[in-house]
């Protein structure tokens, strides 16, 4: 019984360790920028632009006009960023006067992927609310691949209804 008290206290202990560890992983694209934002490197200072990727460990300057929005890879978060100042893009994400949003995570991932410039983009499409949606795939924007209808369509034979 002892056993099982000290195994649980590991457990917990160790938690807020491996939930940290795995936010050092995650990497955020810059998907929208207004006003005057940059990234401060040890060779210097660089505007940030759209489709950027920061690291939580990057140091920003965000001027006091200055906004963005950034996407975390393979999450579902979106993250404003409108509080002037310069630190840690850790500590803008979890500064209060930033705003939040959760999105699903399909539509994140998707936007990301168009920001990143990938090949092939999969996309939804459909003609009317009540007709079939077909998956598209988009490929270099010249290509389009269309998969088999969701609803099969079946041939009407107009012979067989007339006697």
């Amino acid at each position: 019984m002892n056993c099982k008290k000290i195994i649980c206290l590991w457990v917990m202990l160790l938690m807020p360790l491996v939930l940290s560890a795995k936010d050092k992983n995650v990497s955020y694209v810059v998907s929208k920028v207004s006003g005057r934002i940059e990234v401060i490197t040890p060779n210097g200072k660089r505007k940030v632009e759209k489709g950027d990727v920061l690291t939580p460990d990057a140091t920003i300057n965000v001027s006091f006009s200055g906004s963005m929005t950034l996407l975390a890879e393979h999450s579902d978060k979106q993250y404003v960023i409108n509080s002037p100042g310069r630190a840690k893009l850790s500590s803008f994400l979890t500064d209060k006067r930033n705003t939040v949003l959760t999105l699903t995570e399909d539509y994140v991932n998707s936007v990301v992927a168009q920001l990143r410039k990938d090949k092939q983009v999969k996309s939804r499409r459909h003609s009317d609310p009540a007709t079939v949606t077909r998956d598209v795939a988009v490929d270099s924007l010249s290509m389009v691949k269309e998969d088999n209808d969701s609803i099969p369509s079946e041939p009407v034979d107009s012979t067989q209804n007339r006697k």
